[in-house]
């Protein structure tokens, strides 16, 4: 009887801790931009870099992407190869007047009648692609939030690509990351905002010409939308 009794505890158990059952698990958009495809997308430009075709070169500014008719989803899964051109600096620029982050930004906006959850409708990090030496560092953020410190690369898929302003004094190497970044949605459109915010008082050339692109920039490329409902 003991035994018994036992058993259906775990029955019971077992079937109070069963997990929702995904009924769908579907790529809505996914863009390389090899064949210039803008569609759906407000700002920016396709440039070449790394022989492939990328949507950039961004400097304090950025794009928007609009997707509509998406369908009943729970969350929203956005994944993206990420470059990061130049001189970034992370979570100081080591200047002592009026000092700021290198900071990339990626804002989700679900349909306005959707449930929104207001703690997770943004990722905001620094990277920084300078080298650290014994008496200081400049750290950045990712692949954690702002204000976190990490060296230099942390999580890097790629780092010393090729210098984006090749006949410039400005700027340096490239680093690439892949992100992936989820969130909670529904409703059917969504938009997500990708930007930047650099600080840079010191990109100007001995003509007194800003520098700020080659000092200083982003590009992104193979960008995919993924939603996941559950029963």
């Amino acid at each position: 009887m003991k035994k018994v009794l036992i058993f259906l505890i775990i029955i019971v158990f077992v079937n109070s801790c069963s997990y929702p059952e995904m009924i769908r698990n579907e790529l809505v958009y996914e863009n390389d931009f090899e064949n210039s495809n803008l569609n759906q997308i407000d700002g920016g430009d396709i440039m070449k870099f790394n022989n492939t075709n990328v949507l950039g070169d961004f400097n304090n500014d950025g794009f928007t992407l609009f997707l509509d008719d998406i369908g009943e989803h729970d969350y929203v899964f956005i994944s993206f190869d990420l470059y990061i051109h130049g001189t970034w600096d992370g979570n100081f620029n080591g200047f002592s007047d009026n000092d700021k982050p290198d900071k990339w930004i990626m804002e989700f906006k679900p349909d306005m009648n959707a449930h929104k959850d207001p703690s997770s409708d943004n990722f905001s990090t620094t990277f920084s692609n300078s080298p650290c030496y014994p008496n200081y560092c400049f750290r950045q953020s990712y692949p954690n939030s702002y204000p976190y410190e990490n060296n230099p690369g942390t999580g890097s898929f790629k780092d010393n690509l090729s210098k984006l302003c090749t006949d410039s004094f400005f700027g340096g190497k490239t680093t690439m990351y892949q992100l992936e970044k989820s969130f909670k949605s529904s409703g059917n459109s969504i938009v997500v905002r990708f930007y930047d915010e650099l600080y840079q008082p010191n990109a100007i050339d001995k003509d007194g010409i800003s520098q700020q692109k080659c000092d200083e920039s982003w590009s992104l490329d193979n960008l995919r939308i993924r939603v996941i409902k559950y029963q």
